[in-house]
């Protein structure tokens, strides 16, 4: 072992002389793994909540899109089968999206109207496995016949028994709709319940403007997305149903792309224009949420950078403690030199000191932070639920961020030697024995 890392080692161990240090240098590690510890768990927290919140998005919405700039694709079957060709796109399915207005029990909402193709909407979204959540069945979207027991359930309801017997004809078979949890509690609504979706262009041009079309719909079932947003304002059609209300027949807004890779998507997005042809473009799901990503990303790096404060102040405690080393070896610097030790050799030893504490107390905040985070996990906290759907905590740790914040702690460990450093080396032997 080299002389500096013998002497470094034996200047932070308890003496009798300087008993004082090992206080001071507990102190100096404490600092540093509270801060470290708080990165790291916080840093974590953020990515459990941010992927959670993709997931939900994700799971709702397409990887991509494929559409032209008239808004409308017209003979999309052979289309789709051309993107389904593409190695690496999972599935594709046609859609119609609008915006609507949705009304129901004398409550008015605005709302995103989705037309799906019922047989291959689940190899692009969740919405199967979405309404499955809430005890629904995406079959009843592709008409009541599949779903008898949502009209038998008015008959045998006491309360709505007189109901039945004045419906009108033109309500008897109502198109379905599924519509969302959030969306069918604002309403007051249940499967089997009618609403009115109203588009505002929907009925043309007339004299004043375009004029609105309004419909009534039954309710067919609830999804449930995890995301409030969603789970308040959208809706969704059978697509033969929305191409016959938007005066849309044979057409789709667009098609809509689910890939093997989501995060791959910006080299799969050139492969889908290419098979897609001239005419058509492309849209990712990094464009198409782009605002609320970045959002949470410049969310993620503020937070980073906050706490890399408290890593920062703590590193004032290495400076403190190796400024007070170094006063009270002054006597032993000055033989160490006095012996043929260069200012080289002499800053070297107070630098090891203290990297050395900055990775004792970089090792127990990655420690202190990995038990905090499996405290954490799944903890039940009341959430917002108008921003996050969650009843626990999601903390999702990955080697990555450790290796991130223990390198970040370890070079401002090093930044805060040099000064305390550099002050020992320009002590001259003279000096320190002038009263000895």
């Amino acid at each position: 072992m080299r002389f500096e890392f013998f002497v470094g080692l034996r200047y932070l161990w308890n003496t009798r002389r300087t008993r004082f240090l090992s206080l001071i240098t507990v102190i100096s590690v404490l600092g540093i793994t509270i801060g470290v510890a708080s990165l790291v768990t916080v840093q974590s927290i953020m990515d459990g909540l941010q992927n959670q919140m993709k997931r939900s998005i994700l799971g709702s919405k397409a990887h991509a899109l494929v559409s032209t700039a008239e808004g409308t694709v017209a003979d999309w079957s052979p289309l789709a089968e051309k993107l389904r060709a593409v190695p690496g796109v999972a599935g594709v399915t046609p859609m119609v999206t609008t915006e609507v207005i949705v009304a129901a029990n004398e409550e008015v909402l605005g709302g995103i109207a989705n037309g799906v193709d019922v047989p291959t909407v689940g190899s692009v979204i969740l919405l199967p496995d979405q309404m499955a959540a809430e005890k629904s069945d995406i079959k009843c979207l592709g008409g009541f016949v599949n779903c008898p027991e949502l009209l038998k359930r008015r008959t045998v309801d006491p309360r709505t028994a007189f109901y039945e017997d004045f419906i009108p004809d033109r309500d008897r078979n109502l198109p379905p709709i599924v519509i969302g949890k959030e969306m069918a509690r604002f309403f007051s609504l249940h499967p089997g319940d009618v609403m009115t979706v109203i588009s505002p262009t929907g009925g043309g041009m007339g004299p004043t403007g375009p004029l609105p079309l309004s419909k009534n719909f039954r309710v067919a079932g609830l999804f449930f997305t995890g995301m409030y947003e969603y789970d308040l304002n959208y809706v969704y059609f059978n697509l033969t149903d929305a191409q016959d209300f938007f005066s849309m027949k044979g057409t789709v807004t667009a098609l809509a792309l689910k890939l093997d890779d989501l995060y791959d998507v910006d080299r799969m997005a050139g492969k889908i224009g290419a098979a897609a042809g001239a005419g058509y473009t492309v849209k990712t799901w990094k464009e198409m949420n782009k605002n609320i990503f970045n959002a949470l990303k410049m969310e993620k790096i503020v937070m980073f950078l906050i706490l890399g404060f408290i890593v920062l102040v703590a590193s004032f405690n290495i400076v403190a403690t190796l400024l007070m080393m170094v006063l009270g070896k002054t006597r032993e610097i000055a033989i160490l030199k006095a012996m043929g030790a260069s200012n080289r050799a002499v800053m070297t030893l107070f630098v090891f000191d203290g990297f050395v504490l900055g990775l004792v107390g970089t090792l127990l905040g990655l420690a202190l932070g990995f038990g905090a985070c499996v405290w954490l996990d799944g903890l039940e906290l009341p959430f917002a639920q108008d921003v996050y759907y969650l009843t626990t905590l999601p903390v999702e740790m990955s080697a990555g961020l450790f290796a991130l914040c223990a390198v970040a702690a370890l070079i401002v460990s090093f930044a805060a030697t040099l000064y305390p450093s550099r002050y020992a080396a320009r002590i001259r032997p003279a000096e320190g024995l002038r009263y000895e």
